[in-house]
């Protein structure tokens, strides 16, 4: 692996070395449904996996806000990879919320790659001396063939009973090997197919307690930074958001690319010669700037709060994930655009501007980016129950 070096700059550049494989094997990988080997080799050996570690573990040590922007960057390429980027990436953020001994094991190996489900309905946590056993199955776990830890979430067990404190459910997440974790094909979706986001079944694995935290809001057990005063929802909207933004970006460049040389059907000129062409470019680029900004100014809103050690009130909450939310779907429209202006050439496959459609509207049904989380920021905003642990 490359040494990782020079921050920000390196890693986006780092990203622009490989971007090309990434557009070219976009469509095997679709086929695959999950990265190309060589994709996966240019990923560990950009150490572009890694740009959330510490230097002293081979990372690039960056930034939230500068990891968002990475992220961003190789979704311009190809939404799945983007996608899988921000996942996998993002691992070690969680690295705040067990011990620095567990953290790293975890990430001490150079090609440590972690991926996981946070959905505790499919996994029960059994305490025994020194941890837990963990059984079930996580869900929609993406990019787990490319992982070698599966961190999943749990709902504890107590004498064969369902755990519950002071009338919520007792929940915990751990951090478990993938050797002897069997995984189940049932990734089959219009969109974001590269990212092989398969089920993960595990039964009866030992996770000692250093590699577990409560959840949903787990409190910190080293000492990580900004990350650690930052909430783990918080934390985890920008990069898949950035996705979504960077796939538009993405989609926009090839549509004028397309426009300065096609010629549509019983016209003699170009479709940039087109006034709707026109219009769509003007005001895909538009919206375009505005997610931009959006994303930018919630994540950096948060980094400097957390850095700040100021309390992540519900007002603070509701504001990121409605900036998170709206971002996507800013980014979801500019691709609307340009898939309608392109004509045949927008939904002819293989080709990118079907796939960007196609992912980036699977993208914006996860959880944190889903038009739910506009329901549950309305009812706080309304005084009334969220009914729902994730904002």
């Amino acid at each position: 692996m490359l040494r990782v070096t020079g921050g920000l700059p390196a890693a986006l550049s780092r990203v622009r070395e490989i971007g090309p494989l990434v557009e070219e094997r976009a469509h095997e990988a679709e086929q695959l449904g999950r990265l190309t080997d060589d994709v996966v080799e240019a990923f560990h050996e950009t150490g572009l996996l890694r740009v959330l570690l510490p230097s002293d573990l081979g990372g690039f040590g960056l930034t939230i806000p500068e990891s968002v922007e990475v992220f961003r960057a190789m979704s311009e390429r190809d939404a799945s990879a983007g996608w899988l980027h921000a996942i996998l990436g993002n691992g070690p953020l969680f690295g705040a919320f067990v011990t620095q001994a567990a953290f790293e094991e975890v990430f001490a190996a150079p090609r440590a790659v972690m991926a996981g489900s946070l959905n505790p309905l499919g996994g029960v946590a059994e305490p025994v001396p020194g941890g837990y056993r963990f059984t079930g199955r996580a869900t929609n776990v993406s990019g787990c063939r490319h992982a070698t830890w599966l961190m999943a979430g749990a709902w504890v067990h107590r004498d064969g009973e369902r755990s519950w404190i002071d009338g919520r459910p007792e929940m915990t997440a751990g951090l478990l090997p993938m050797e002897g974790i069997t995984i189940v094909d049932t990734w089959d979706t219009a969109g974001m197919r590269a990212t092989g986001s398969d089920d993960c079944v595990y039964r009866d694995v030992f996770v000692p307690e250093e590699r577990t935290f409560a959840w949903p809001e787990p409190a910190p057990r080293r000492d990580a930074g900004p990350v650690g005063d930052i909430p783990m929802h918080v934390q985890l909207g920008g990069g898949i958001a950035a996705t979504v933004v960077g796939a538009a970006r993405g989609a926009l460049d090839r549509f004028i690319e397309l426009a300065v040389a096609k010629r549509p059907t019983a016209n003699a000129g170009v479709l940039a010669d087109r006034s709707f062409a026109q219009m769509v470019v003007g005001e895909g680029r538009g919206l375009l700037l505005a997610a931009e900004d959006t994303l930018a100014a919630g994540i950096e809103d948060i980094w400097a709060q957390g850095s700040r050690g100021d309390p992540f009130d519900t007002e603070a909450r509701v504001r990121l994930r409605l900036r998170m939310v709206t971002a996507a779907r800013l980014g979801l429209r500019v691709v609307d655009l340009v898939n309608d202006a392109a004509g045949m050439s927008g939904i002819r496959r293989p080709g990118p501007l079907e796939r960007a459609w196609r992912d980036v509207h699977t993208a914006v049904q996860h959880v944190l980016l889903s038009v739910s989380c506009l329901e549950v920021a309305g009812r706080l905003l309304l005084g009334r129950d969220p009914e729902s642990a994730v904002i």
